[in-house]
């Protein structure tokens, strides 16, 4: 990826297979669309990077997720419903996010809205406690997700059931 930070941490962290990505098709959309705009394409070509190879990452490192209930929570900006649409569709705990919009409601059913750094902090704080990933991050019992997005509005959607978070 080309982008560096807190969220090429959590992307780091998913093609470690720490973490899972989870998109929609209206995110897969999003991102795609967003793309194409001026100023993230001079990023990314001038990176050596193309739209197509950014768009193939994402579905490469996620999962898509069928979103069956249409929300009507965000009422500032209703395309932002899609991450809580993703999020409850997969059971997630957290959603880290640098949109004002979701973290601003704090919480929706189960996920708490993090920030990226807020979410780094606490996967070091895991790590740093020596407990294996494989245990923390199981897919088998319960799944944890994160929420692919974009820019400073990025939307990472992430699950920890199975260690009671």
């Amino acid at each position: 990826m080309i982008w560096g930070g807190w969220p090429a941490d959590i992307l780091k962290a998913a093609e470690e297979g720490i973490i899972t990505v989870v998109v929609s098709e209206d995110i897969v959309e999003e991102v795609n669309r967003a793309l194409a705009y001026h100023k993230l394409k001079e990023i990314y070509q001038e990176a050596g990077v193309s739209r197509e190879d950014l768009v193939e990452t994402m579905l490469r490192i996620g999962k898509i997720v069928e979103v069956e209930t249409e929300l009507d929570v965000i009422k500032e900006d209703p395309s932002d419903n899609k991450f809580l649409e993703c999020a409850a569709e997969s059971n997630a705990d957290y959603i880290a996010s640098g949109d004002e919009h979701l973290l601003k409601i704090e919480r929706y059913k189960k996920s708490k809205m993090i920030s990226a750094r807020q979410f780094i902090r606490l996967l070091e704080e895991l790590v740093a406690k020596n407990e294996r990933c494989e245990q923390l991050y199981s897919l088998e019992t319960k799944e944890n997700w994160l929420v692919w997005g974009l820019g400073k509005t990025s939307v990472w959607i992430l699950g920890f059931s199975s260690i009671g978070l």
